[in-house]
């Protein structure tokens, strides 16, 4: 089985449909999702929606944990703590 890994795609719109167009000829089984699927950028609706439909399996990051009120956000940089 082939697995095609992938994370930190951080609300990047734009870098997520590079990134699809960069795995589309690669020949894999399943997707998986290492987190951090939101925060920095403008788009989060799109990524995650993205990644919802495509990943088969999905983990939380820390900043897919912050979005949500699971963790301490105190130790984040300035610029993740705003996004």
């Amino acid at each position: 089985m082939r697995y095609l890994i992938f994370s930190d795609l951080h609300s990047n719109l734009e870098s997520l449909e590079a990134f699809q167009k960069v795995i589309e000829p690669l020949d894999h089984d399943k997707k998986i999702c290492l987190g951090d699927i939101v925060g920095y950028n403008a788009d989060p609706n799109p990524v995650v929606d993205w990644v919802r439909e495509h990943a088969d399996l999905t983990l939380g990051g820390n900043h897919d944990y912050a979005v949500v009120g699971k963790i301490d956000t105190s130790y984040f940089n300035p610029y993740a703590y705003q996004a």
